[in-house]
């Protein structure tokens, strides 16, 4: 809720907001309503509230070929949801009971789920960190009174800072998935654009963003929730599904597992919990300024498979990583073949850099060096591995 309904003054500042929209339909706060310190204060402390239904338009633009569709959005502070979507004659309902989610497409009637992580942000939460992250890059340049499908909201406008150049990429909540859209030709060169401003419509008394709008060169990028109904109650069964229930034709099903996650202080200690010895680089074939930052062991239950990754870091944030597994990666990045040692890999150039794979005897070893790093990082230090090829 707002201070101002927590603060004496708050029927003084409801009456004065009352007569601003009863004389226009969308006029500048009053010098005794909340300035863009207020909102500022007011958005960074607002919680989520414990539910929100309601039907959502979105439409998005790039490079001047628009996209639009529709969701039903049902959403509950618990981390369950539900979400279906109408776009381009193609249904989806994703689902999200709190810990397994589901997601249909009704047009190949296939149905993929997978375990919830109990530690991932719930979509609710998403929508009001996403408005934290605005408050942290941008700045509120004006607010004011309006309303959106017949509710009173707060319409603030943000924009960069003077003087500052803001990351080349923007993200964006769509679906239940927080997109990074990177503003980029294909060939990875930067494109001549940049992110004009950002638009947020806040429910006045929830700070529910229920319109929200990036505008920049060659993108727009719009949200807009409808018949919003917050806290009106949702019941568990909106968040049932049943897979094979789905599809009229006989759903194809399949499950997908999370991997198991540790980490380790020291390599010793990796080695001991693992049935494989773990191959280390010697320092000497490392990049210069590398540190050993992580050393993390990841189980897949669905592949049969554990893997152990050495994570270097410069302070810079450039990495190396070396990993080994008792199995192949069943999504590896592939790429040209290429020779490690006595043994065989692959090596493909990726959008972060150039990952190295390869197997030897039962192990599979795989080098990630980042593209700030000199060609052929990836395979020098592959080749000083002590994996016996």
């Amino acid at each position: 809720m707002l201070a101002s309904d927590r603060d004496p003054r708050s029927t003084l500042l409801t009456v004065a907001l009352a007569l601003v929209l009863l004389t226009a339909g969308c006029a500048t706060l009053p010098s005794s309503g909340p300035t863009p310190d207020d909102l500022e204060r007011e958005i960074s402390d607002a919680e989520p509230p414990d539910d929100v239904a309601a039907t959502v338009e979105v439409t998005r633009t790039v490079d001047g070929e628009t996209t639009q569709y529709t969701e039903a959005v049902w959403l509950r502070s618990d981390g369950k949801s539900r979400i279906e979507t109408s776009a381009g004659g193609t249904d989806t309902v994703i689902v999200d009971d709190g810990d397994e989610r589901w997601h249909y497409d009704a047009g190949h009637d296939w149905a993929t789920g997978l375990e919830t992580d109990p530690n991932a942000m719930s979509y609710l939460e998403g929508l009001y960190a996403q408005q934290e992250r605005y408050l942290e890059s941008y700045e509120i340049t004006t607010a004011e009174a309006t309303t959106v499908d017949g509710r009173d909201t707060y319409r603030v406008t943000f924009d960069p800072p003077d003087n500052e150049t803001i990351e080349r990429s923007i993200n964006i909540l769509i679906e239940d998935t927080e997109y990074v859209i990177p503003l980029a030709t294909s060939e990875g060169e930067p494109a001549d654009r940049s992110v004009d401003r950002v638009k947020v419509w806040y429910d006045q008394e929830t700070l529910f963003p229920v319109k929200h709008a990036i505008e920049g060169d060659g993108i727009a990028l719009e949200r807009t929730y409808r018949n919003l109904s917050i806290d009106g109650g949702i019941d568990d069964e909106r968040f049932a599904f049943d897979p094979q229930a789905a599809g009229a034709n006989g759903t194809h099903v399949e499950t997908v597992e999370f991997p198991s996650i540790d980490t380790y202080d020291t390599l010793e200690a990796a080695d001991a919990a693992v049935p494989f010895a773990v191959a280390e680089p010697p320092a000497d074939t490392l990049p210069d300024a590398v540190e050993l930052d992580s050393i993390t062991s990841y189980e897949f239950p669905d592949e049969n498979r554990t893997q152990v990754s050495l994570q270097y870091r410069t302070p810079d944030d450039e990495t190396v990583s070396v990993t080994t597994s008792d199995g192949p990666r069943q999504f590896a990045v592939g790429g040209d073949a290429v020779a490690v040692g006595a043994a065989t890999g692959t090596i493909a150039e990726t959008d972060a850099g150039t990952e190295l794979q390869w197997s030897c005897g039962e192990r599979t070893y795989s080098v990630f060096a980042d593209d700030a790093f000199d060609d052929g990082t990836a395979v020098m230090v592959g080749e000083s591995l002590p994996t016996g090829c």
